[in-house]
């Protein structure tokens, strides 16, 4: 498959946008030190060093202040759950954007917040919903595994139906992954870009990547973020490419139609000439042996044009498929193209994707395996 086609145009700008706070330099401006101090300082941890910090936060761009203050938030509230402050905790987390980065973590917290409560039916609840709005996550599905357990006393149908929404999403992107990993080895185009598998199985698998204990994807691949710019760039040159494809193959298509429909004019007038020339009579200039002159002069000057077109259109349907070919080829080259410019930085990208890859799909199985086993285990119980 030939994914410079599936790059979105604005890819390169939100590219791993999720963990852009690993990145900052040492030589950061104060207001972003500061901003960030509660996230990497254990010293600052604490409610005033976090307010004092959203203060902070409020001087920054835009995207750094969404994804910086939801952060600090997620903190906030952690450490007001640690504290027994659940109801003050909550209102933090709901003040979140789904959205965000931070969305499903904030989900999750929410939830924990209920279950450390023994509220189970709102811890439930919340799981239940972060789970389908997260969907294939193992964060979010362990919730759900939490709030099955909850439930396996008081409302084993409940308990049932949690642990089967579980089995189905980590069956899911288990069978996504097999796709991925259909060919025997892991397109990084295909995990980086929109590809053939469901996106939020994509998206998951992307992020572990980037959140990988041993190796930096953006570090392992430091030629990475320029192949981007080189893929936007030759995703351009693919779309031209394509469009003048097109045009020619409808081009040879019409020319097609147009030969047929010209071979069957000239068919009818060569009829009509041989017709007009049976009535002409020689030497007999009467208006109507005048006519029939004048017809077969205009019908013999009609046929010297269509075969001059039949010409024009044999000689350019001969030249057409090797343009097209041309085209083709030039289209394949863009892709070696692209993957050539991943190929410095290959090696550790791979090793990236595959650890990232194993660690998620031996999640999704545990999953899979933890639900199937309770389920069976009420089954059994509740059999007579």
């Amino acid at each position: 498959m030939n994914f410079i086609t599936l790059i979105p145009a604005q890819t390169a700008q939100r590219f791993f946008l999720a963990l852009f706070l690993a990145f900052f330099s040492t030589a950061v401006h104060c207001d972003v030190r500061q901003a960030i101090a509660p996230l990497t300082d254990p010293s600052a941890n604490s409610d005033h060093a976090v307010e004092e910090a959203l203060k902070a936060s409020k001087a920054l761009k835009p995207a750094e202040q969404l994804v910086l203050q939801n952060r600090l938030r997620l903190r906030q509230a952690a450490m007001m759950m640690i504290n027994n402050q659940f109801s003050q905790a909550r209102e933090i987390l709901s003040t979140i954007e789904t959205a965000s980065p931070s969305g499903a973590q904030a989900g999750l917290l929410m939830a924990e917040s209920f279950r450390l409560e023994n509220n189970t039916e709102q811890a439930k609840n919340w799981f239940l919903r972060t789970a389908r709005h997260f969907p294939y996550r193992p964060q979010t599905l362990s919730g759900l595994m939490s709030a099955a357990h909850d439930q396996r006393t008081t409302n084993p149908g409940l308990s049932l139906a949690l642990y089967q929404e579980v089995e189905t999403q980590s069956q899911f992107a288990e069978d996504q992954l097999s796709i991925l990993r259909a060919s025997g080895h892991i397109d990084p185009l295909a995990v980086i870009f929109p590809s053939e598998i469901n996106d939020d199985v994509r998206k998951t698998l992307l992020k572990n990547c980037l959140h990988h204990p041993e190796l930096n994807l953006l570090h392992a691949s430091s030629r990475l973020q320029e192949a981007v710019a080189t893929l936007l760039q030759l995703q351009a040159q693919n779309r031209q490419l394509t469009e003048q494809l097109n045009a020619l193959t409808q081009k040879l298509a019409t020319y097609q139609k147009q030969r047929s429909a010209i071979e069957a004019t000239l068919s009818s007038n060569a009829n009509q000439l041989t017709s007009l020339k049976e009535q002409l009579v020689p030497n007999d200039f009467s208006p109507d042996q005048t006519h029939i002159r004048q017809q077969l002069t205009r019908l013999t000057n009609q046929q010297t044009r269509l075969h001059a077109q039949i010409a024009f259109i044999d000689q350019a349907s001969e030249s057409l498929p090797g343009i097209i070919d041309k085209i083709d080829r030039q289209t394949r080259q863009l892709h070696s193209a692209a993957m050539a410019q991943l190929k410095g930085s290959q090696v550790d990208v791979e090793t990236v994707l595959n650890k990232s890859y194993q660690a998620y799909l031996s999640d999704l199985r545990n999953l899979t395996a933890e639900a199937k086993l309770q389920r069976a285990e009420i089954q059994i119980s509740a059999s007579p």
